[in-house]
C-alpha cells in the first residue's frame, strides 16, 4: 500500500513539470529557383490613336480644296482615319499616327518632298514639276487642254466669233494658256475674222493682277472689251466678283468659268470647265491603300452645268468630241493642224 503512493505522487509531480505544448508560429513563404512568385505589376492597354489624313492648302490650292474635301471625308470615315485640314507650315511637325498627306497644290516654298517625308505617303495635285516617287504619287491637269477647249466653246457660241478671256499674270504657264486659248478658236473657224467692225482676229486674250482689287480687274477687262467681245472665258475662281461680273453682264456677254455661276448671274453662264481631281483621287488613294509606290496621275477636263440655252445639244456634241480627242493626243493645244 507504501509503494503504491509514492509511485501515484511520482507520477503527479512528472505532470506539473513538463513543458507546455507550443504554439507554431507562422513562418514566410519561401520559393525554389523563383518557382511561384508572382509576376510583375503590368501596365494597364493603352487605347492606339486614330489614324490621321491631312488635307494640307497651300496659297493657290483653295479651289481645289474645297471640290476634293467632301470626297475625302467620305474615304476616311469609310476606313476609320481621321480628317483634318491643315497648312503646310503643320508638316514641320508632323504626328506620329500621321498616314497620309493631300496637297491641294504644288507649295511654292518646298522641294524634293519624297527626302524630307520618307517615311510619309503624300498626293499632290496641281503639280507641274514635282516627279513621282516611292511615297509621292502626282496628279496633274493640262491647263493648256482646258485653255484650249475653253477657246473652242466660246468661239462656238459667239455668234460673230467674238470671244475673250482673262489669266493670271502670275501664273508660269501664262503664255501657253493663252496660246492655247487662241489656237482653240482656230481650230474651230480657222482665221476668226467677224462681220462686223471692230475687225479683229478672235479670240482675243488679256492678264491680271490678282494683287490687285477688283476694279483693276475691271479696267483689264474694259481694254478687252474695245474688241466687243460676246463671250468671255475667267479662267480664275478670284475673278468671280461682283463688280467684274456686273461689267460684265450688262454688256451681255456670255460667261465660261472655272466654277459654277453665282444664281444671280445664272442666265449669262455657258458653262463650268474644271479638271476632274476626283477620278484620278480615286486611283492614286487606292495606290495608296494597296501599299503600291507613287505614280503620275492625269486629271482630265470635265464640262459641267451646262447651259443649253447657250451650249446647245448639238453644240455640245461637237465640244465634247473634241475634248476627247484633245485628251487622246490627237490634237496639240499649242498648234492648230
Amino acid at each position: 500500500m507504501l509503494i503504491a503512493s509514492v509511485l501515484l505522487m511520482v507520477g503527479l509531480l512528472g505532470a506539473c513539470t513538463t513543458n507546455p505544448t507550443s504554439v507554431p508560429t507562422s513562418q514566410p513563404t519561401s520559393y525554389s529557383n523563383g518557382e511561384n512568385q508572382p509576376g510583375p505589376v503590368q501596365p494597364s492597354p493603352t487605347t492606339p490613336l486614330p489614324g490621321l489624313v491631312w488635307l494640307v492648302i497651300p496659297p493657290g490650292g483653295e479651289m481645289t480644296a474645297t471640290s476634293i474635301q467632301p470626297w475625302l471625308e467620305q474615304k476616311a470615315a469609310a476606313d476609320n482615319l481621321t480628317l483634318e485640314i491643315r497648312t503646310p507650315a503643320d508638316l514641320n511637325t508632323p504626328p506620329e499616327n500621321l498616314q497620309l498627306v493631300v496637297l491641294s497644290t504644288a507649295d511654292s516654298q518646298t522641294t524634293e518632298w519624297g527626302s524630307r517625308f520618307p517615311n510619309l505617303r503624300l498626293i499632290i495635285l496641281n503639280d507641274d514639276s514635282t516627279p513621282a516617287s516611292p511615297n509621292v504619287s502626282v496628279i496633274r491637269s493640262s491647263k493648256a487642254n482646258q485653255a484650249f477647249i475653253a477657246g473652242f466653246i466660246t468661239t462656238l457660241v459667239a455668234p460673230d466669233f467674238r470671244s475673250g478671256a482673262m489669266f493670271r499674270q502670275d501664273d508660269p504657264l501664262v503664255n501657253q494658256m493663252e496660246d492655247a486659248f487662241k489656237n482653240g478658236g482656230r481650230y474651230l473657224c480657222g482665221r476668226c475674222a467677224p462681220v462686223f467692225a471692230p475687225i479683229v482676229l478672235f479670240p482675243q486674250t488679256t492678264t491680271f493682277s490678282p494683287n490687285s482689287d477688283p476694279q483693276g480687274w475691271v479696267g483689264a477687262f474694259d481694254a478687252l472689251q474695245q474688241n466687243r467681245l460676246e463671250t468671255i472665258y475667267l479662267s480664275d475662281s478670284a475673278l468671280l466678283q461682283p463688280a467684274l461680273l456686273d461689267q460684265i453682264t450688262r454688256q451681255n456677254i456670255a460667261i465660261l468659268s472655272v466654277i459654277p455661276a453665282p444664281e444671280e448671274y445664272r442666265n449669262q453662264w455657258i458653262a463650268t470647265l474644271q479638271a476632274d481631281w476626283l477620278t484620278a483621287l480615286e486611283k492614286a488613294w487606292q495606290n495608296w491603300r494597296n501599299g503600291d509606290e507613287g505614280s503620275l496621275w492625269q486629271a482630265v477636263t470635265q464640262i459641267s452645268e451646262v447651259n443649253p440655252e447657250r451650249l446647245t445639244e448639238g453644240k455640245l456634241e461637237l465640244v465634247r468630241k473634241t475634248l476627247r480627242e484633245l485628251e487622246e493626243g490627237w490634237i496639240y493645244p499649242l498648234s492648230v493642224p
